[in-house]
């Protein structure tokens, strides 16, 4: 898009031809008010043969020096500055059609006006406020200065005598005379100003009128959009016409019908499958609960089995205890009585020869060494059982 937006804009006439220069065309706006003041400048100092009064010559000045101002807001000064920046006209071109893209179809052209973006552009190349009073503010001024200058040199007539008056009406009208040069100045800058300012609009509006038909493919225009629209919306009406087309044939409902009964069966496969999986769900839980029922009454026997194994070993512990302690009451028994005996076969052995050796008492003795060691060892036998 931006592609041929640039050769269109490359082959505009317009943008192409030399621009004319922006100082000669402003002292050209300026030459004429330059040399009328002049002139009267020259009729002041008495160089030329008329005669021009000092007030005059300042209101015409004032006037000269709006001018200078409102000349580059002249339509010429315009024409002149749009053909000078051709460039930048170009690259902003460029930047609106592209932010104001719209497809339609396969057509892709600006939605904007070229008309909207060419008064915001000229807009900023001179002020239309200035330009749309220049032309009645010249004579204005004028006709002002007139009537100051007539101000100004109106005497009183408070003369008595007649060539007293005589005197006072000869310098009201030459003081006349000279305060209507202000006002032939100011209308000769208003026609001046309104022959540059039509002229400049004219080359403008040629100018803009070449850009417009060189970039009219760029832009939708209000019938182009309604018949593109339309075309979108027969395309639309045959493709729908295609599809009733289609849905009123045989063949459409026949296969419509096919894929329903299909689908029905399809949908009837589905609940028998679902219902056969519920009622496998069911017995599979039915099966899980008479299992589980099952576990509970074995677990039911596991634990009476285990309280009367614990009630068992119960009693062996008690049992176990009672014959600790009665053996243990039976060792401290059979301590006391081999103490005894040890005691008795001492005093025995005492009465006899001290020297000689006693040959039971010491195999009582071991005997009873022996004896405690087994002793001993039951005991601890029934220490490790409890």
């Amino acid at each position: 898009m931006n592609e041929r937006m640039d050769e269109m804009l490359q082959d505009l006439s317009a943008l192409e031809r030399k621009p004319t220069s922006g100082i000669g065309t402003y002292l050209s706006l300026i030459a004429l008010p330059s040399a009328a003041y002049l002139y009267f400048i020259l009729g002041y100092l008495d160089v030329l043969h008329f005669h021009v009064g000092i007030h005059s010559i300042v209101l015409i000045g004032l006037i000269f020096f709006v001018s200078l101002m409102f000349a580059k807001h002249n339509g010429e000064y315009g024409a002149c500055t749009f053909r000078r920046y051709g460039n930048e006209l170009k690259s902003e071109l460029n930047a609106y059609v592209t932010k104001n893209l719209m497809r339609i179809g396969e057509t892709e052209k600006s939605n904007a006006t070229f008309e909207t973006f060419m008064d915001a552009y000229a807009k900023r190349i001179r002020n239309d406020n200035y330009a749309s009073i220049a032309a009645g503010v010249f004579p204005t001024m004028g006709i002002l200065g007139t009537f100051i200058s007539i101000a100004l040199t109106l005497p009183d007539f408070s003369s008595q005598t007649a060539g007293a008056l005589e005197q006072e009406i000869s310098v009201l009208l030459s003081g006349v005379g000279t305060a209507f040069y202000v006002s032939i100045y100011g209308i000769l800058l208003s026609l001046w100003w309104i022959f540059f300012e039509k002229r400049g609009l004219s080359r403008f509006d040629r100018d803009v009128e070449i850009i417009r038909e060189a970039t009219a493919s760029l832009f939708w225009t209000k019938e182009e959009i309604e018949q593109a629209y339309l075309k979108e919306n027969l395309q639309h009406f045959e493709k729908i016409g295609l599809m009733f087309e289609r849905l009123s044939s045989n063949d459409f409902f026949e296969r419509l019908g096919k894929n329903i009964e299909s689908k029905f069966e399809l949908f009837d496969e589905m609940l028998t499958m679902e219902a056969s999986a519920v009622k496998r769900v069911s017995e599979h839980i039915k099966e899980g609960m008479d299992t589980l029922a099952r576990s509970q009454e074995k677990q039911k026997g596991l634990i009476e089995l285990h309280e009367q194994m614990l009630a068992k070993i119960e009693g062996f512990n008690e049992n176990t205890t009672a014959l600790h302690v009665a053996m243990a009451q039976n060792h401290e028994e059979m301590i006391a009585t081999n103490q005894e005996l040890l005691r008795v076969l001492k005093e025995s052995a005492a009465a006899r020869n001290p020297n000689e050796p006693n040959a039971e008492v010491e195999s009582l003795k071991e005997s009873l060494k022996m004896i405690d060691a087994e002793t001993e060892e039951i005991i601890q036998k029934m220490d490790a059982l409890k």
